[in-house]
């Protein structure tokens, strides 16, 4: 083995907790792979032992999908762009998405669908989705033209939609259960010059709904979404060309916001704006060490306009906590083309994605608290035909398992048998 295998107390317990920063797993060894036969390697081992594994990049999941007591493998180690084709690149899974988006900028290039936060891995993403503000990009999963993955036997498979397909399909969106993602192939296109911004603000949130959908169903804007809380508004950004300027009238003609900031931009700062600000509520509130019991979930049009409203007056402050956001996205359906990524079942034109991104101080009597909340939200969701989107915490069975992947759980509960008949990938989310 070329890398790195680590027993000390130290490093095992940096890989213990999540972003979520209310459970811990203090793994039984730490692998830093050099090469994709590493993986193989400790994966082998793992498999005939029986011992549980799980590949980790920056750990942005909040309640524990990715910790592991068994061996954990970091794969930041492995964090090299290969190549920045015309329209492609070839990417190791622990780069993160900043690392790509600076590098094909300056080639003219961008990923089409960007995260708001971009440093997160790309085996990180790919295995959940990457949903970005971007309202008809599709999520980062649906830019991929080829995976590496390593299965739950050690073995290497590349796989794409023409060879392997019904790996690559299960992979991407799979939380990491049916191989461990060590290199991505994605799409880039032409990077936009300019962001033209508005920000606009509302006193009611029936008036910003409807300003929402008018500006979605419309799709003269690039990115869009809203925020609600002590504040209450949407942001809406169009890329476009410095001799192409958007009309600011016909973008906004017959909305009804109490207040309208305008705003200008290049593309760069505007896709990376977000990592400036997660640096700045690190410095300010110690970001990183707040307990974050987040919830997201996929709501069907007809319902989305109730919901949202019905939890937004109901949250309280200890709901949103220290630095928290309450946000809506939302995405043309037939763009999120990955059928791991489980959307409501309806059929209407957009899914919408409704985060509340709680952060509040450690301790077990507000993570449970607010665990019990989020089931109680996700429950009122899954009736009115919401999903959820597994990044987050949200308390599940094996029975709510079957229920979130519908007619896809046989298949999926087959797969599972033949890439990690040991049952050893990503115990985390104790999905089989």
């Amino acid at each position: 083995m070329q890398g790195e295998y680590l027993v000390d107390r130290a490093s095992r317990e940096r890989v213990s907790e999540d972003a979520g920063r209310y459970r811990t797993k203090v793994p039984q060894g730490v692998l830093r792979p050099a090469s994709v036969e590493d993986i193989q390697e400790i994966v082998r081992r793992c498999a005939q032992d029986g011992i549980p594994v799980a590949a980790r990049g920056l750990a942005n999941t909040t309640d524990g999908q990715g910790l592991t007591d068994g061996v954990l493998i970091d794969m930041t180690s492995l964090n090299t762009i290969h190549e920045i084709g015309d329209d492609y690149a070839v990417v190791d899974a622990g780069a993160d998405w900043l690392q790509l988006t600076d590098a094909a900028h300056a080639k003219g290039l961008t990923p089409p669908a960007l995260t708001g936060f971009l440093g997160l891995t790309f085996g990180g993403t790919l295995s959940l989705g990457g949903i970005p503000p971007a309202i008809q990009s599709g999520g980062q999963v649906d830019s991929v033209i080829e995976l590496e993955v390593v299965t739950g036997t050690g073995e290497r498979r590349v796989c794409s939609a023409e060879h392997d397909k019904e790996l690559f399909e299960a992979v991407l969106a799979g939380v990491g259960q049916f191989g461990i993602i060590t290199k991505a192939t994605v799409r880039l296109v032409a990077a936009p010059e300019r962001v033209r911004g508005y920000t606009l603000a509302y006193a009611d949130i029936r008036e910003l709904l409807r300003d929402f959908r008018t500006l979605l169903h419309r799709s003269e804007v690039s990115e869009l979404y809203g925020e609600f809380g002590e504040i209450q508004q949407l942001s809406a950004f169009t890329f476009h060309q410095t001799a192409e300027p958007p009309d600011d009238q016909h973008v906004l003609r017959e909305l009804t916001p109490t207040e309208t900031t305008l705003t200008h931009n290049d593309f760069l700062p505007h896709v990376t704006r977000i990592d400036d600000a997660v640096e700045q509520l690190r410095e300010a509130l110690d970001w990183d060490h707040l307990a974050k019991p987040w919830l997201t979930l996929w709501l069907p049009e007809e319902s989305v306009e109730h919901y949202v409203t019905e939890v937004v007056q109901s949250l309280t402050p200890v709901d949103i906590g220290i630095g928290g956001f309450v946000l809506l996205y939302a995405h043309r359906r037939a763009k999120l083309t990955r059928p791991s990524l489980r959307l409501p079942q309806d059929d209407s034109e957009w899914v919408y994605l409704f985060t509340v991104m709680t952060a509040g101080q450690p301790g077990a009597e507000f993570a449970d608290e607010m665990l019990a909340r989020n089931r109680r939200l996700y429950d009122r969701a899954r009736a009115l035909g919401g999903t959820r989107y597994p990044i987050e915490s949200v308390p599940f069975s094996q029975a709510d398992w079957a229920d979130h992947y519908g007619d896809r759980w046989p298949h999926l509960q087959e797969l599972k048998r033949t890439t990690d008949p040991a049952g050893i990938l990503t115990p985390g989310p104790k999905i089989f």
